[in-house]
């Protein structure tokens, strides 16, 4: 004869605890994604946690891409092709913006002539005049405001 086992699970929590599970924080970066594309009246979606994330996955500043999409397409409002960034002059067009971000953090990253470049030497390359490398590193210090 077969017996059939019920088992029941016990969840003791301390006195004064919810029983339902919180949500982790919000990561402070995000907020500060979001509120600095706010405050330059930037079209939504900001996809402040794709840049975080993306920037996260490739070990490169948070601050790099959102700063750029300012300059090159006011974040988006001014884009071609899902490309708020200018990657090779706007002829580039990808899939989503989602796509756009992971493609060029992970550029900025690990490809040429990018790799094992300092900011400076980064930002340069992209776009060779000083005055946009100034521009992007007022940005990025601007984002810390928020």
């Amino acid at each position: 004869m077969l017996r059939s086992a019920c088992f029941t699970a016990a969840v003791f929590l301390p006195t004064g605890a919810s029983s339902e599970l919180s949500e982790p924080p919000q990561d402070s970066r995000i907020q500060k994604v979001d509120a600095f594309f706010e405050s330059y009246g930037c079209p939504l979606p900001h996809h402040a946690g794709e840049y975080v994330r993306a920037a996260d996955l490739y070990h490169i500043d948070y601050r790099v891409l959102p700063a750029i999409s300012l300059l090159e397409s006011t974040c988006g409002a001014f884009q071609r092709g899902n490309n708020h960034w200018g990657w090779n002059s706007t002829q580039t067009r990808f899939a989503s913006v989602a796509d756009g971000i992971d493609f060029i953090t992970r550029q900025l990253s690990q490809g040429d002539p990018y790799r094992d470049r300092d900011l400076d030497a980064k930002l340069f390359s992209y776009n060779p005049t000083v005055a946009y490398v100034r521009a992007v590193k007022r940005l990025i210090d601007e984002i810390d405001g928020y």
